[in-house]
Formats: structure tokens, C-alpha cells, sequence
């Protein structure tokens, strides 16, 4: 089932991003954004923003073409690294514990409800649309209880994603 979306016409999916992360024992809520590309090939970006001791922070990641670009705010430049996994269509590849918990009626039609964890460990749940095979919402658990949503509410949009320009990336 976790792998519909992948077998579905579905060539692009814009999603939003709610939750909260615990860094340095502090714990930030976060809200963005993000595009998942599934054809021609897997690629993916997503920017978040939070609140640390009352100053807005911006957080980018780029996966494309088996390197992770990320922008964070003590960098002015992008750390471009190597890697088989980043924010992409294949992100849930490899994932075990695979169960299927039912059907559900959401807002964006039925979906079928399964839980799983991805290649580090994370609990996540995935709500896959019935009629498509579209992906309608992901929540992963991380250690310690903070959970990451991303609800999708865009679909075949035209979604492009490109690297940084080269003189604003350095090697990670």
C-alpha cells in the first residue's frame, strides 16, 4: 500500500508541514511547506520556519539526484552531501513493520490508513486516497513524541525542483 503513490499517475504533490521537533532539549513547533517530485525521477524540497528565544528561523532541504542540499540559519551558504535517501518520493522505501489499520473518510476522500517505520526507526502513519493512490497525509512519530504532518493539498501542479545555484553551495 505504501508504495501506491509510486504506481499512481501522480508526477508531483505539494504538502504542508506542521509539527514540533525537540533540539537541545528545547521543543519548537514548525510550519512550512514542501514538494515531493515522483516522475520522471524521485526528488524532493521542503522549508520550515519556527521560533527559537523569540527570533524566526528558516530551515531548507533539497533532494535531488542523490545529493541533500541543506540551507540552515547559522550557514550562509547550502552543505551539499552525498545520500541514498533524502526528503523524496522513497523516503518510505525499505520501511518495516508494515500494518494496515483500516479505511478512513478524510476531507480529501477514502483513504486507506496504514502505520509502518521508516529506515531510522520513526513510527509513521500514512492515509493514501483509494480513488488514485494519491498520498493524503503523512505523520511521523519521532523519539521523544514529536510528531511531523504533511498534508498534501496539491497534485500534477507542474512541481520543478533545482539545486541551489553552484555559488552558494559548499561541499558537506
Amino acid at each position: 500500500m505504501l508504495a501506491k503513490p509510486q504506481q499512481s499517475n501522480l508526477k508531483d504533490a505539494h504538502f504542508k508541514v506542521t509539527g514540533k521537533i525537540t533540539d537541545n532539549g528545547v521543543t519548537v513547533e514548525l510550519l512550512g511547506d514542501g514538494a515531493l517530485v515522483y516522475k520522471p525521477k524521485p526528488q524532493g524540497r521542503f522549508k520550515f520556519q519556527t521560533t527559537v528565544g523569540g527570533e524566526t528561523i528558516t530551515i531548507e532541504e533539497i533532494s535531488l539526484d542523490g545529493t541533500n542540499y541543506g540551507l540552515t540559519p547559522g550557514n550562509p551558504k547550502w552543505v551539499a552531501t552525498k545520500s541514498t535517501s533524502g526528503i523524496d518520493p522513497t523516503a518510505f522505501r525499505g520501511a518495516s513493520d508494515q500494518k494496515y489499520v483500516g479505511e478512513q473518510n478524510l476531507p480529501q476522500g477514502k483513504a486507506w490508513h496504514a502505520t509502518a517505520k521508516d529506515k531510522d526507526g520513526n513510527a509513521f502513519d500514512a492515509y493514501i486516497r483509494e480513488s488514485d493512490g494519491y498520498p493524503i497525509k503523512y505523520v511521523e512519530t519521532q523519539s521523544g513524541g514529536q510528531n511531523i504532518t504533511l498534508t498534501f493539498d496539491r497534485y500534477n501542479a507542474g512541481e520543478t525542483i533545482t539545486a541551489p545555484p553552484a555559488d552558494q553551495i559548499q561541499q558537506g
